[in-house]
């Protein structure tokens, strides 16, 4: 039996509004997105990034397998998907939609994983959503401190440079926000037509404008109307941080002990957005690492980026 493939890939940049952008191509009738957002088939390195990583997709490896031999009618926001055949097997529902895609965000840091899509799919498109990666650094650091990390982002950031420094292959928290080294990655197997980059300020900005111009990209009708009001994917941090530390391990009990209905109601007691942005200090931190990229990303774009400078 005959089964589509993708023709294109959101291959990230990862909190960068791609589960938003998914969920916005999914509601177009000509748009067919796989059923699992990041089944990260072309960076199969992704499970062995840290043990811990290894352990969760051991763990979930039958409840995946259940899923990929079922009917395939909900959506699944993770599962390594490592089999060819398993793969396509994702697509088996495609009828006729113009384009088909997947949005595995580890794709754009991934080392091999431009050059395996292009051995594949050599006529896929590229989509990129890049946001300040001064930004995106900044999130990933709340989220180490709601999970317990107690340095302040300056000596956090010294730690972890020095972490990726030490590793034999590229990779975590400061390296997937290297912008121009990953679309440089890509434009050396793909042609620059086939590749486009959005920016994650324009899509805040103006998203019905942002997702013309990525359906036209698509060769899909872009004027069809979407719901772009939904947010996804909220970064939620403890209201108490202090009281968050001392009580961190009942409530993980009392979670393993309530319903859902009941859970999601303490979780919108408990936890509210965090808000993300760096202060001055930590920006200029954060600037200082990614200097030299953001300044090559203007040279790849055509556009100026002095904003992400603070300039």
């Amino acid at each position: 039996m005959h089964r589509a493939a993708p023709n294109f890939f959101l291959v990230g940049a990862p909190q960068a509004g791609t589960t938003s952008l998914y969920a916005v191509l999914d509601q177009h009738p000509s748009v067919f997105m796989c059923p699992i957002k990041e089944p990260c088939f072309f960076a199969p390195e992704v499970a062995d990034v840290t043990p811990r990583a290894r352990q969760l997709y051991d763990a979930d490896a039958a409840a995946l397998r259940r899923y990929l031999d079922g009917p395939l009618t909900t959506k699944r926001a993770h599962g390594l998907v490592l089999d060819w055949d398993d793969y396509r097997s994702l697509f088996r529902h495609v009828r006729g939609e113009t384009a088909i895609g997947e949005a595995s965000v580890a794709y754009l840091a991934s080392p091999a994983a431009a050059a395996a899509i292009r051995a594949r799919l050599p006529d896929a498109r590229i989509v990129m959503m890049l946001r300040n990666p001064v930004d995106r650094l900044f999130s990933r650091y709340l989220a180490a401190r709601a999970h317990g990390e107690r340095d302040a982002f300056r000596g956090w950031l010294a730690r972890i440079g020095a972490e990726d420094a030490a590793r034999s292959t590229p990779g975590g928290s400061i390296w997937p926000g290297r912008y121009a080294v990953h679309l440089r990655r890509f434009l050396d197997v793909f042609p620059a037509q086939r590749v486009r980059v959005f920016v994650y300020d324009d899509y805040v900005r103006a998203p019905r404008e942002t997702l013309r111009e990525l359906f036209a990209f698509l060769d899909v009708d872009p004027h069809v109307p979407v719901d772009v009001s939904e947010r996804h994917n909220v970064t939620l941090a403890p209201r108490w941080p202090r009281l968050h530390q001392r009580v961190r391990p009942v409530a993980r009990a009392a979670a393993r002990m309530v319903s859902g209905p009941v859970l999601d109601r303490m979780r919108s007691w408990y936890l509210a957005p965090r808000r993300s942005v760096p202060p001055p200090e930590e920006r200029a931190a954060g600037i200082d690492v990614y200097r030299d990229d953001i300044r090559e990303l203007e040279s790849l774009l055509g556009r100026d980026l002095s904003s992400w400078l603070g300039e």
